[in-house]
């Protein structure tokens, strides 16, 4: 029985060695596909083709009794690192001088290191160490500057961008904060002085590796020009760009990180009065109270400078989080009834509003 058992674990593993080839294969082909893309201009993810890929391991996948949610992990795995072996390949740009103000932070490192990454010659203006990158004071960074990259405290941005805006830029400049509203109307008077001004937010953190199908907003704030010229700056990363009015970003913040951040740290708060420790509930967790323990122990892992800001300088944030303790009293409620309707109730609104098949 030994040698049978093992045996067939040998014949896994060569077969899993098969696999390995082919997949070295198919990322050959992908690179040799990814020169083609930069030679004629083309964009280096066609969301046509992406889905014809998913289609394509979903039908193969139910002849040979693999479930859909595995197909769909398959081909995304496979799709999304083709797609960042084509990013990496150098496309014809012309080399940038870029600073970033606040490079000595965590997201600062990551815009110098996306920087250079790309080909940019890249400098830093911070009190911190800017690392592998040149400090250098904000006037003559600013003067030699083809792109200004503001990465400070929400809090400070707007300062930051005052003293930015005085030495009269010839380049673009950018922030990178989570909440508009306190900048918002010194990005538009920048703007107003024919400055090429505009806001972004990237959807993810300074652990990201890559920023393949990742989400950043770019806000304009009264000039189409840079915004336009901030678009060739992704040329190639497969990024997800969202363009919206600048007034627009902080009503749709609130519910995408204010609700989402506070429902994190409501949770673990409440974990941490149930009585049981961490190690106690891992034990017993089902798939849904593993997943979000997870994502509540991320979150409990990040800035509190950064997480008070979000929640104390959007505007909106009071109106969201009041809703999310209106429906969560509405869950208690339908839970302490006799009646089940008002659960039933709850459940099909929540089906409609993520279209689930009843």
């Amino acid at each position: 029985m030994t040698d049978s058992v093992e045996g067939i674990r040998w014949k896994i593993e060569e077969i899993d060695n098969e696999i390995l080839e082919l997949i070295k294969k198919r990322m050959s082909i992908a690179v040799a596909m990814g020169h083609q893309k930069v030679d004629k201009a083309m964009p280096v993810r066609d969301m046509r083709v992406e889905e014809q890929v998913r289609d394509r391991y979903l039908a193969r996948a139910r002849e040979i009794g693999i479930s859909d949610a595995a197909a769909i992990e398959l081909s995304s795995l496979l799709v999304r690192e083709s797609v960042e072996a084509q990013a990496r390949l150098p496309r014809p740009m012309k080399p940038r001088k870029v600073l970033v103000v606040g490079g000595g932070g965590a997201m600062g490192q990551w815009l110098c290191r996306f920087f250079d990454s790309r080909g940019h010659e890249v400098k830093v203006f911070d009190d911190l160490s800017g690392g592998e990158f040149k400090n250098v004071k904000l006037a003559q960074g600013v003067k030699d500057a083809d792109v200004i990259a503001v990465s400070s405290h929400i809090s400070a941005t707007a300062d930051m961008l005052r003293d930015i805006f005085k030495l009269k830029p010839k380049g673009l400049v950018f922030d990178i904060a989570s909440v508009k509203s306190p900048i918002m109307d010194v990005l538009k008077e920048g703007a107003d002085q024919g400055l090429l001004v505009c806001s972004i937010h990237p959807m993810f953190g300074p652990s990201a590796s890559f920023i393949f199908a990742r989400n950043l907003i770019v806000c304009n704030c009264g000039s189409d020009i840079a915004v336009n010229k901030f678009m060739p700056l992704l040329n190639g990363t497969g990024a997800n760009v969202i363009e919206m009015p600048v007034e627009e970003h902080d009503k749709i913040i609130s519910v995408v990180l204010g609700m989402s951040h506070a429902l994190n740290l409501a949770f673990f708060g409440a974990l941490k009065e149930s009585g049981f420790t961490h190690d106690e509930l891992r034990r017993v967790s089902s798939t849904t109270f593993e997943r979000q323990m997870n994502t509540s122990g991320s979150v409990a892992r990040e800035s509190p400078n950064l997480y008070y800001e979000i929640q104390h300088l959007n505007p909106h944030n009071r109106e969201m989080l009041e809703k999310l303790i209106d429906a969560l009293r509405e869950v208690q409620q339908a839970g302490s009834d006799d009646d089940r309707t008002q659960m039933i109730r709850l459940m099909q609104e929540g089906r409609k509003y993520f279209e689930v098949k009843q």
